[in-house]
């Protein structure tokens, strides 16, 4: 049977069950949503489509039919584990697996892999009824909690049967049934910036299947690791830590010889995210990112590698394409190292340099003054409309940003910079100055203050052109 055949079979005797129907319908759900947060300032909500059960993140994992039909692209030797995995995923959702169309052999891997984009292909163009949104609505921590663990659901980030970081504890959840929670600091949007390590994360769960994201305030997030301690199979963060791979007394004797033979007489320039700039624009931070690609690279060509991440060379050879195109004089010399040593290196070179998180402060420092002079407000009022602009809660907030996040949100200043600039205006807080504004109203300034406010925003923008 073609491929083009199977296609039309799976929709004409089915209807797909684990398509992301979100695309289709996100204007109507993010109404409904907004709606709710104007009436339950403190609660969370999501919308769910009663038509579609199961809603993967990664569409190219498997697809599930209401017949039974389980759409895998998996070649022969590794169909098995997939199948186990999608059959336990979809049981818990009340689902059962009756036929599988997967690859007989390598050949045919193509063309099933295909078949599951053109499955999400046809998916997109499905129409979405509003009567078939459901919003989901939880007003306390507890309820939320409720939700998710019901029906004896395991959360795998803090199960013993599992083997997860703890540190990803702080920014998200996952559990056995495919639920997916997100502390709402890492969402993606305009003014929201994301973080690396939630996408390094997802790069590496691949074997899980995974719904699309619920993002959380952090006390949610907090409330499920607490409820989780409720349960036999629950691991604290501590006993998760020691079970990680251990760094033994003569490695970490020859890491700290390295690092004193390779630090003297070198500035390391991937404290910041080497960026690419094409046509004027600055390609996506992930492309270069010393977190997410394991590497140190050094003001003289030296760049050190990962070495758990590198034993493909066509992955480091991508590396140092994207690379030379943010260094085009830099001649680079390539050395691998075991992955422990990269962390190792940045810890000692920060103790030379500031670090991201340093100049990620400093920044926002500036920024709050700035704002303070541009509106005339007092500087506690800049602090929480500076924070707030970028995603955090309140100045406070931002004291917990770490290394990593602080290096992604300085990529994505980077990013706002040159926009202002290109729109000819002196900076980013001019450049959105509105925003700015109606986040200094937010926090009832007097009406003589917030006129006089106004009054500087009009003739701020005004000479911005001019400058």
């Amino acid at each position: 049977m073609s491929m083009q055949n199977l296609l039309e079979k799976l929709f004409s005797e089915g209807n797909c069950l684990t398509y992301d129907w979100y695309f289709s319908a996100r204007r109507k759900a993010e109404q409904m949503c907004k709606q709710f947060k104007a009436e339950n300032p403190h609660g969370i909500c999501f919308v769910q489509n009663s038509k579609v059960t199961v809603p993967l993140f990664k569409h190219t994992d498997f697809q599930y039919f209401s017949n039974g039909a389980l759409v895998i692209y998996m070649p022969p030797h590794r169909a098995e584990e997939v199948i186990k995995k999608a059959r336990k995923f979809l049981a818990s959702h009340g689902c059962e697996i009756k036929y599988v169309y997967a690859p007989q052999d390598k050949e045919e891997w193509r063309d099933y892999f295909k078949l599951l984009i053109d499955i999400h292909d046809k998916t997109k163009k499905l129409s979405i009824n509003d009567e078939d949104l459901m919003l989901c609505a939880f007003n306390t921590p507890e309820e939320f909690a409720d939700y998710c663990f019901k029906d004896n659901n395991v959360l795998l980030t803090a199960s013993k049967e599992e083997n997860f970081n703890p540190k990803y504890r702080r920014m998200l959840a996952l559990f056995g049934n495919g639920l997916y929670i997100i502390d709402e600091q890492y969402k993606h949007g305009d003014s929201f910036y994301g973080d690396v390590e939630v996408a390094f994360f997802e790069n590496r769960i691949c074997e899980y299947p995974i719904m699309r994201a619920i993002y959380v305030p952090q006390i949610y997030l907090r409330a499920l690791y607490k409820r989780a301690e409720q349960y036999n199979w629950y691991i604290s963060p501590e006993k998760a830590e020691e079970r990680l791979p251990q760094i033994t007394a003569s490695e970490l004797e020859t890491i700290g010889k390295y690092t004193d033979d390779i630090l003297p007489n070198r500035s390391c320039i991937s404290i910041l995210t080497p960026r690419i700039t094409y046509n004027d624009i600055l390609l996506d931070p992930i492309l270069t990112s010393p977190d997410y690609h394991r590497y140190v690279l050094f003001d003289d060509g030296k760049l050190v590698l990962s070495q758990k991440y590198y034993c493909d060379e066509m992955k480091q050879k991508h590396l140092l394409e994207d690379l030379k195109r943010s260094f085009p004089h830099l001649k680079f010399a390539v050395e691998q190292v075991s992955d422990y040593c990269v962390d190792y290196l940045y810890r000692e070179i920060y103790k030379r340099q500031k670090s991201a998180r340093d100049i990620y402060l400093e920044m926002m420092r500036q920024k709050a003054l700035l704002i303070s002079d541009v509106f005339g407000v007092p500087i506690v009022l800049a602090q929480d409309a500076a924070a707030q602009f970028a995603g955090w809660h309140s100045w406070e907030n931002i004291q917990t940003v770490t290394v990593i996040h602080a290096r992604h949100l300085i990529a994505k200043q980077q990013e706002l910079d040159i926009r202002a600039e290109k729109n000819g205006y002196k900076n980013d807080v001019i450049y959105n100055a509105t925003a700015y504004f109606e986040l200094l109203k937010a926090q009832n300034i007097p009406y003589e203050n917030a006129q006089s406010v106004y009054a500087q925003l009009k003739a701020n923008s005004a000479k911005a052109k001019h400058q």
